[in-house]
């Protein structure tokens, strides 16, 4: 048989996982190549790239998938779980096949399509979560959909990483973002992070000169719900205490829109509100808590060197 699409493998990878234990990736690969009956030359299959093989490729976008709506959990690196919610699905599932539409019924999964196909304040585009239409798109427009697909799948990982990890990770990471970003000024040693009691809420500092004399005080939390306007309020109070009135606030969440107009409101300081969809984007961006998997050149007619003398 062919090699199945990544929707096919959702519900075989999900029924391997009801006996509750956990596997590895490699181990599902196995245990799915054994499911579907493949040959040694359709293992062999690879994606355009080369990089990696076309069957692992999409159980890995079957994974990501399962993941996002909740279905599945990662108790390790590469090591997956079925969770309660993923046996509930397997009940549902009666034609014993799962695909994008039937995740769409779980409220995980609702959250991250919304959040993706939103035009609020978050300068991340409009990402497609269903497959590209090949047939009424030119091949630029494939490969520019399917990268925004591929790095809402990344920014969805990397912001649950960041959910899970001990607060003060997440505190050092931010500090490593705004650094790569420009805002630590030269040289070495050039941001602090503070975090202690009685700050108000001040978590780091970024020294712009080697002497300290102009400072970005920064905000840094992972809270579980949107951040409202009393906690941007106590935060400017904090950096004027400090006498700056410059200041930033992170969170792996959203803002509500009181808490975005408080921090516009007042022109004497400057507050930028960082939500998780435009930290993740940054973050990627800058190559931080992610790593390059490959490269793609689109290539054209040099009309230039052919009307040289």
């Amino acid at each position: 048989m062919p090699v199945p699409d990544f929707q096919s493998i959702m519900y075989p990878f999900l029924s391997l996982l009801q006996d509750d234990k956990v596997y590895s990736l490699d181990n599902m690969v196995q245990l799915l190549t054994q499911h579907f009956n493949l040959t040694k030359e359709e293992l062999a299959l690879k994606v355009p790239s080369g990089q990696q093989t076309l069957f692992r490729n999409r159980v890995g976008w079957s994974r990501s998938y399962l993941q996002k709506a909740g279905l599945i959990s990662y108790p390790s690196r590469a090591h997956y779980q079925i969770t309660s919610l993923g046996k509930e699905a397997l009940k549902m599932a009666t034609a014993q096949y799962i695909n994008i539409n039937f995740l769409k019924k779980f409220d995980p999964f609702k959250e991250w399509e919304a959040s993706y196909k939103s035009t609020g304040s978050s300068s991340i585009e409009t990402t497609q979560v269903s497959t590209v239409d090949e047939d009424s798109e030119t091949p630029e427009v494939i490969i520019g959909k399917s990268i925004s697909q591929i790095n809402s799948s990344l920014e969805y990982e990397l912001l649950n990483i960041l959910r899970n990890k001990p607060a003060d990770y997440f505190e050092l990471f931010v500090v490593k973002l705004l650094d790569k970003l420009g805002y630590g000024g030269e040289g070495k040693g050039n941001f602090e992070v503070v975090g202690r009691s009685g700050d108000g809420g001040i978590d780091g500092i970024l020294y712009q000169d080697q002497l300290g004399f102009e400072k970005i005080y920064v905000q840094a939390k992972r809270w579980g719900t949107k951040v409202g306007s009393p906690e941007i309020r106590n935060f400017i109070g904090a950096i004027a205490n400090k006498g700056s009135n410059k200041g930033v606030i992170l969170t792996v969440g959203d803002f509500t829109a009181d808490a975005k107009k408080t921090a516009n409101e007042n022109p004497n300081y400057k507050i930028v509100l960082i939500d998780g969809k435009r930290l993740a984007e940054l973050a990627i961006q800058n190559n931080i808590g992610v790593q390059i998997k490959d490269k793609i050149e689109i290539k054209e007619i040099d009309i230039d060197f052919f009307e040289e003398d």
